[in-house]
């Protein structure tokens, strides 16, 4: 199987080149950065080439709906990857469509310059590498997470909570609350909130992690690669989705 590193995505081929350019510089030079424009992918069969980074840049309104395509069937065929996408438009468009759609890191560079798109991609890639070294490890026999030599023992529902977010990554408040034996329809959400606060806290002082990251108005997601489970559970599907 072909295995290219990065792939760059933007709205032309003209701007795919340029933003493989602009990508190739923060990159160690044994990876191969890969390019593509939206119509190659909308209209693409089933791709053979797996990928571990995607970065995909939008750069108009319009585009930005034809995107979310794009990331679902990015997603779908690089189901281990890193999808990061960068916003250059001012938009008031909340990031939580995208990440819904399969995206992992959604940042709005109203700046277009080529030095603020390097120092972020060169941020994000680096963050990237070193998340994918390695990770921790939730043990559901003994409720408690290794990982760097060390050992955090955490309450049952944390443990849920931890592994419902590994197998699905991305969770709404009700869904949090169901895996928590919350009432969805009653529950406190300031409680909520301040319990996720409290294990988010909990792993980040123990090994300088933040794995899980608040989405504003929908619930919470896991950083990719940070965490794995020794093994799983079945979990229920969810019955109240927002």
């Amino acid at each position: 199987m072909h295995f290219s590193n990065v792939l760059a995505i933007a709205r032309t081929q003209s701007k795919s080149e340029d933003f493989r350019a602009l990508i190739a510089r923060t990159v160690p030079e044994h990876l191969k950065v890969d390019t593509r424009c939206y119509g190659q992918l909308i209209d693409a069969q089933e791709s053979h080439v797996h990928y571990r980074a995607i970065i995909i840049e939008i750069d108009t309104p319009s585009a930005s709906n034809l995107t979310l395509d794009i990331i679902r069937k990015t997603r779908d065929e690089n189901p281990g990857c890193t999808i990061f996408v960068v916003v250059t438009f001012a938009s008031t468009l909340s990031k939580t469509k995208y990440y819904l759609a399969g995206a992992d890191y959604c940042v709005k560079v109203v700046e277009t310059s080529p030095e603020k798109k390097l120092s972020l991609f060169d941020a994000f890639l680096s963050e990237n590498a070193r998340l994918n070294q390695g990770g921790l490890i939730l043990d559901q026999d003994r409720m408690c997470i290794y990982g760097d030599g060390k050992k955090l023992e955490i309450s049952f529902v944390e443990m849920q909570v931890l592994e419902a977010l590994i197998q699905r990554r991305l969770l709404s408040h009700n869904e949090i609350a169901e895996v928590m034996g919350l009432n969805t329809k009653y529950y406190d959400s300031r409680a909520l909130e301040k319990s996720i606060s409290r294990l988010r806290s909990k792993i980040k002082a123990h090994y300088g992690e933040n794995i899980i990251q608040n989405i504003r108005g929908y619930g919470y997601k896991l950083s990719r690669g940070l965490i794995c489970a020794n093994h799983f559970q079945p979990v229920k599907e969810w019955s109240n989705r927002e």
